[in-house]
């Protein structure tokens, strides 16, 4: 009773909803097939909809009142449709037209209505074959169906019997149908086995292992590995990958390179690559080894290339091979270069035929890059192959054709032998001046990334810019690059494109480079033309308190490594005595000339140099004095020493008395412990000549402190005469005289009483001099 209430529940259900637009997925119901000759349930409504049921109401009730053994309008017979074979397709319209009309037209069966892969016949009647006509609704997943109906038929075995429970027949059950012969061709093929996956493979060999493993037929030590492989890769069971799960890291590496189609290839070559490789090896031996590594190689190199460890193997063979295994080697890869130039690995085969392979070889390398360069200079890897290129093996020539893919596509297609820089090609070409620009500049634009800056290849190209764009070319570069001018200062190009950009950059832009050189002052004092960016900023930065803050602070706390080397010491000489021929050569000098057109820089440069020392001048000063110990006796800190005490704003009284302190010591010819007294140092007599010598100076420009007065209060009582023994001292002494300082040259013939006559028993030319120069003093005083 519940069940049929359920099914009855159900029905109503179906019939107030009703089925979809097209009636293509309405809910078939079973039918009973007989054998004699497939008589269907003509009062079944299949599935029909209610609307549809009451028309078929209304059309059997309008017949069922009109006809009385035919149709109205039609003068066939039912007769004669028993004639007719309905399993027989009419050939002809006459055929079609002597077709009598039946009683039920339920029991009709086109062919559209027939399924392909339906175990028995579908439904027939004309509703039904009038929603198989309108086709599926919208939204409907016609392959969906299809699939999974064919699906259903190959899989599914058909039923011997179907016991099928129809409406209105009286009938319950029905006998075996004839199956079609699609059906029977279905079942007559053999189930489908399904192939075991790859996870249960690996399951069934851990379990082998596992097993073999516990009775000690694989042990775990390095030298029973071997078997434990063999093993496992025997097992019938393993057709994919053989298990790994019981294995290590390293053996299952091993594992994974054994699985390798050229893995025997490998090993061997490899092999041969660690003997090869070795220094004591003679060169008949490597000679025959290179042939033998040569015949396993060759024709796979593409694939060796790319890996860690056979890239090394092939890179031997450039290296230790004949001319003709390199040349060999290079016909098989001279296609693959610039793909080569992006791998990890293979790129040290390019830079290895760059540095082993012969002028032709390297030629080929370079048309290799033509109408790639723009491509690889913005690679990771590739950047380094092109940089390497570029700087180690290019000539003139050869650079030329790198940096016209920069210039044009025309360049890249149509090279010019004859020309040698951008500038020929201007003179040249004149016309093609702003084309060539416009390209460079969109070519320039991605590259601004601290990635791809650091290479002189890109500052090149941006150097040939600046130097041929206008102003207002110049402004848009600048903005977009001075928040990365910082990592262009390694290079003299781009020394010189940062050089550029503090010239002709506005004050903001001025204000963001300086704020991105912090915390890395030090560095860029110490680089050989990083250095130089710090003297165009001394020149003709106005905000004086801005570098103050930001670089001169920061070099200050590190004075003392930034006066150790020989490019950070000009950094402090320019701010003392800004482009002095004596620290400066004329060719930096004129260089720096260059900014001096800037039309941004507004205050006066003696102004602006006055207001940078007062701010490094008393550190200075202190500097000496903290340090002067190891100061006076490196001859690399004479001439800072020297500038400090002459162009140092302040008192430098304090800085003179720590060097004649020194001075002081006692002094003793010869001394045994092998320290030299500053007198007899090399560099220490030196600091003190220029010392003296620059009283000179001091006297011209009314200053009050010497440093030879300082130096003559400080000696003790006979120390000009120790001085005298020696032959340093003695051209110390003649300076002291040869100042012209009345109160000085006193103090030096009073001290020296007596010791002319053993002066001139010396034999040193020292001695000669300062004999000489104390009768003349004698005389004038």
């Amino acid at each position: 009773m519940e069940v049929s209430r359920r099914n009855n529940r159900r029905s109503y259900q179906h019939n107030v909803r009703g089925n979809p637009e097209g009636d293509s997925i309405i809910r078939k119901q079973k039918y009973q097939v007989s054998d004699a000759g497939r008589e269907y349930d003509d009062t079944a409504d299949y599935g029909m909809s209610p609307v549809k049921k009451r028309k078929q109401h209304r059309f059997e009730n309008y017949h069922s009142t009109n006809r009385k053994g035919q149709y109205q309008g039609n003068t066939y017979l039912e007769s004669d449709m028993s004639a007719l074979d309905m399993t027989d397709t009419p050939e002809s319209l006459s055929q079609i037209s002597a077709i009598a009309p039946v009683s039920d037209i339920s029991n009709f069966q086109p062919s559209f209505a027939r399924s392909k892969y339906s175990k028995v016949s579908a439904d027939t009647t004309w509703e039904n074959a009038v929603s198989h006509a309108r086709g599926e609704p919208d939204g409907a997943e016609r392959s969906f169906h299809k699939k999974r109906s064919k699906a259903n038929v190959m899989l599914e075995p058909v039923p011997e019997e179907d016991s099928i429970h129809s409406k209105g027949s009286s009938t319950n059950s029905m006998k075996q149908t004839n199956p079609s012969p699609k059906v029977k061709q279905q079942e007559d093929k053999p189930p489908i086995e399904r192939r075991k996956s790859v996870k249960g493979q690996l399951r069934k060999a851990a379990s082998v292992l596992k097993k073999a493993r516990s009775k000690s037929k694989l042990p775990d030590s390095k030298v029973g590995f071997k078997r434990k492989l063999d093993a496992t890769l025997a097992d019938e069971t393993m057709t994919k990958k053989p298990d790994t799960k019981e294995l290590n890291r390293k053996e299952r590496k091993q594992v994974r390179k054994t699985m390798k189609s050229n893995y025997e290839q490998i090993q061997r070559s490899k092999k041969i690559w660690e003997e090869l490789r070795r220094a004591n090896v003679n060169k008949e031996r490597k000679l025959e080894l290179c042939n033998e590594l040569l015949s396993f190689v060759k024709g796979g190199m593409k694939e060796f290339c790319f890996a860690h460890d056979t890239a090394r193997v092939i890179q031997c063979l450039i290296q230790h091979g004949s001319p003709e295994h390199r040349e060999s080697v290079f016909d098989e890869l001279k296609d693959e270069i610039p793909t080569m130039a992006k791998s990890k690995y293979a790129k040290f085969l390019v830079k290895k035929m760059l540095m082993y392979g012969t002028k032709h070889h390297r030629n080929m390398v370079y048309k290799s890059f033509h109408g790639h360069v723009r491509q690889l200079i913005r690679h990771k890897t590739a950047a380094d192959v092109v940089e390497y290129a570029y700087n180690e093996y290019a000539n003139a020539h050869q650079r030329l054709s790198l940096l016209e893919d920069f210039y044009g596509p025309s360049f890249c297609l149509f090279k010019t032998p004859d020309i040698k820089c951008l500038g020929q090609i201007m003179l040249s070409q004149p016309d093609k001046r702003e084309m060539i620009l416009r390209n460079m500049r969109e070519a320039l634009m991605p590259l601004i990334d601290k990635n791809i800056l650091v290479h002189s290849m890109v500052h090149k190209v941006f150097m040939e810019y600046f130097t041929y764009a206008d102003g207002k070319m110049k402004a848009e570069m600048i903005e977009a690059l001075r928040d990365s001018v910082i990592h262009m200062l390694h290079t003299r190009d781009g020394s010189r494109v940062a050089m550029q950009c503090i010239w002709h950059g506005t004050s903001k832009d001025r204000k963001i480079m300086i704020k991105s050189f912090k915390g890395n002052m030090v560095k860029i004092c110490k680089e050989e033309y990083g250095h130089l960016v710090m003297l165009a900023i001394f020149d003709c930065v106005d905000d004086t308190k801005l570098v103050k803050a930001a670089l001169l602070e920061e070099m200050l706390k590190n004075l003392d490594e930034v006066a150790e080397n020989q490019y950070g010491r000009k950094v402090l000489l320019y701010l003392l005595s800004p482009r002095d021929s004596h620290h400066f050569c004329p060719d930096i000098v004129r260089v720096l000339q260059e900014g001096d057109a800037s039309l941004t820089s507004k205050k006066d440069k003696s102004l602006r140099y006055q207001e940078l020392l007062s701010g490094v001048s008393e550190p200075l000063l202190q500097y000496i004095v903290d340090n002067v110990s190891k100061l006076v006796v490196n001859n690399n800190m004479l001439v800072l020493i020297v500038a400090i005490i002459t162009h140092a704003q302040g008192d430098p009284t304090a800085a003179m008395q720590a060097v004649a302190d020194i001075a002081a010591e006692p002094f003793s010819v010869g001394n045994a412990q092998g320290a030299f007294h500053i007198v007899e140092n090399p560099a220490g007599h030196m600091t003190l000549k220029w010392l003296i010598q620059n009283d000179k100076q001091r006297l011209k420009a009314g200053q009050k402190v010497l440093f030879s007065s300082v130096l003559l209060e400080k000696l003790p009582e006979g120390a000009l005469k120790s001085w005298a023994a020696c032959n340093r001292g003695c051209f110390i002494i003649v300076c002291l005289l040869d100042l012209g300082y009345e109160e000085v040259t006193k103090t030096v013939v009073s001290q020296l009483k007596g010791v002319r006559s053993s002066l001139k028993k010396m034999t040193f030319k020292g001695a000669q001099v300062l004999a000489e120069k104390i009768s003349g003093a004698q005389t004038s005083l």
